[in-house]
């Protein structure tokens, strides 16, 4: 099924594509760990729901960050625009919250295969590199951890999958490679900087 969404770039099955969605004026959307867990069972079910697939995922404090793939006779916009609704509902309620959760409705762009990694490492990687974990794993609200837990085995159809066979093999440590040669370069920055330090502080005349 091909949609369009008032919007140039429409979603065509079978195809990889990045959405994402931020809290209005970037405040939070999730206030303790239970509405990170309830936002994630929603999806879940709802992925199920709408024959969409959803091979990673990240939440964070004020956005959140999904690769998905809509199967044939599925429908991501549903599927988006009742998770949106129902997050919104349940927030405002909980925290006597007014008005809009989201800035808008859920943006998406098209991933081509060659590109899944690194798209899919720039999600996994968030809670790192906005220094609330060490560790991509350490997460708890996003999918990392599963990767070396079975997760290239389960069903497309339970909202996550491996999709097509080895899509994902070695997936953990290219993340993992990644990460060491980030912080490599940020420790030889960082060691340039004193060395340097002295030097760039001189009176040049």
């Amino acid at each position: 099924m091909v949609q369009k969404m008032n919007r140039e770039e429409r979603i065509e099955d079978n195809q990889f594509y990045h959405v994402y969605n931020r809290g209005n004026d970037r405040d939070p959307i999730f206030g303790d760990g239970s509405d990170y867990y309830a936002f994630l069972e929603k999806m879940k079910s709802l992925a199920i729901q709408h024959l969409v697939a959803i091979p990673i995922y990240t939440l964070m404090p004020n956005h959140y960050h999904l690769i998905v793939l809509q199967n044939p006779g599925g429908n991501l916009s549903k599927m988006m625009g009742a998770l949106a609704t129902s997050a919104a509902k349940r927030y405002n309620l909980k925290y006597g919250h007014i008005g809009h959760l989201f800035q808008g409705p859920f943006r998406y762009k098209f991933v081509a295969d060659e590109l899944l990694w690194y798209v899919a490492c720039y999600i996994h990687l968030n809670p790192v590199r906005a220094g609330l974990v060490r560790e991509p794993a350490e997460w708890k609200f996003s999918n990392f951890g599963a990767f070396g837990e079975g997760f290239l085995h389960q069903s497309s159809n339970q909202g996550e999958g491996n999709l097509l066979p080895g899509m994902w093999q070695g997936y953990a440590a290219y993340v993992a490679e990644v990460l060491k040669d980030e912080r490599m370069q940020e420790e030889w920055e960082k060691k340039m900087r004193l060395h340097f330090k002295g030097f760039l502080d001189e009176d040049p005349s």
